[in-house]
């Protein structure tokens, strides 16, 4: 990665107190996820066909017409990552040139102009590199929010010509409330059988706004049932496994760990990824295959299954305690507990991320 200079990006907060006020407890355990955002944000503006030189600045509410393309035809794309403390007080990312080529293709995907990856990252590292009072220390993160919206005023079934591309920081402990900071515990995850996620030819590989929006009904359905995730299966009518309402799925089948394969319906997460590198060098023999959900729910009665989990930038990995029916029924997977392969991925990345072994693949990118 190279120099952040200011050749590449504006900073202007000169006088703004950018630290945490004294009130603000940042111990991960007291920080819900997603509501405390660091004062400053990296935004840049796409117009005339050019993206426009980024800055760092206090954020603010954005102005938007009420015409704006984002606001009627859901022209709207985010990205996912974190910024992690070193032991030695130094600051890292893990893989974002992963979530640049994504976004990138996430862009493609919804008419929206490509970010150059340099933006991308330098926008990232400087924002972080300003706001490092923010990020709480070890279990803790800061998590990172790019996002690209079509603002152009125009009540027209077409692609914007003008986008702003920003970038938030949050201070964040555990994704899931009742899973401690820096443990893998377990959620209950109920099974959508009759609604699905995504389509063959569809948006399902992009990580876009509208994917997520139409994954709500039924979260909110599920944690009525007092259950913390849904995981959808395909919508043609196979009944395999696809992916949860914002993070992969994997499963272990007698000593061999398991995965949906990317179809292009269902997130080419970032976690993902790195479990399937990963796996191997701990001897973990991992492969990506058609799930069928009868059979798996077969193999989770018979013991056969004995772990499940689920994995992405914000929940890590998280063991499934156990699958809830749309009629009414339960399997448990295994005793309940996280199992010792989930525990063993979850240390060995941890590990990685936070610098507290060797990262063997190169994934941790200094601020």
């Amino acid at each position: 990665m190279g120099a952040i200079t200011e050749s590449n990006i504006d900073i202007d907060f000169a006088g703004v107190n950018v630290a945490p006020p004294a009130d603000l407890d940042l111990r991960p355990d007291r920080l819900e996820f997603g509501r405390v955002t660091a004062p400053l944000w990296f935004r840049a503006w796409y117009r005339k066909g050019e993206w426009e030189r980024g800055k760092i600045e206090p954020w603010s509410t954005i102005n938007l017409h009420p015409a704006a393309i984002v606001l009627h035809y859901a022209q709207e794309i985010f990205e996912g990552l974190k910024a992690y403390k070193m032991p030695d007080g130094s600051v890292a990312l893990f893989r974002p040139e992963m979530n640049a080529k994504r976004m990138n293709h996430t862009a493609a995907r919804m008419a929206m102009p490509e970010l150059p990856e340099h933006l991308f990252i330098d926008g990232i590292r400087a924002l972080v590199d300003c706001q490092r009072k923010w990020i709480p220390d070890p279990p803790g993160s800061l998590y990172i929010r790019p996002t690209m919206i079509g603002t152009e005023p125009c009540i027209g079934v077409r692609a914007s010509s003008e986008y702003l591309f920003y970038v938030i920081v949050l201070p964040s402990g555990s994704y899931f409330p009742q899973v401690p900071s820096g443990k893998t515990g377990t959620v209950r995850v109920f099974v959508s059988e009759t609604v699905g996620r995504a389509a063959r030819g569809g948006t399902g590989d992009a990580k876009a706004g509208a994917n997520y929006s139409v994954t709500l009904q039924v979260i909110g359905m599920a944690k009525k049932k007092g259950c913390a995730q849904v995981m959808f299966l395909d919508s043609h009518g196979e009944r395999t496994v696809e992916e949860m309402g914002g993070m992969n799925v994997f499963f272990l089948r007698g000593d061999t760990l398991v995965t949906p394969p990317l179809t292009g319906t269902l997130l080419a997460g970032i976690t993902r990824d790195s479990i399937l590198k990963l796996a191997p060098t701990l001897g973990i023999k991992v492969r990506e295959e058609q799930i069928n959900w009868d059979e798996l729910l077969a193999g989770v009665k018979s013991g056969a299954v004995s772990e499940a989990f689920a994995c992405g930038t914000a929940a890590v990995i998280t063991g499934i305690e156990s699958f809830v029916l749309e009629n009414g029924g339960e399997a448990k997977v295994g005793d309940g507990q996280c199992g010792p392969v989930t525990h063993k991925l979850f240390d060995a990345l941890r590990n990685i991320q936070y610098g507290l072994a060797k990262d063997p693949f190169g994934w941790v990118v200094p601020v």
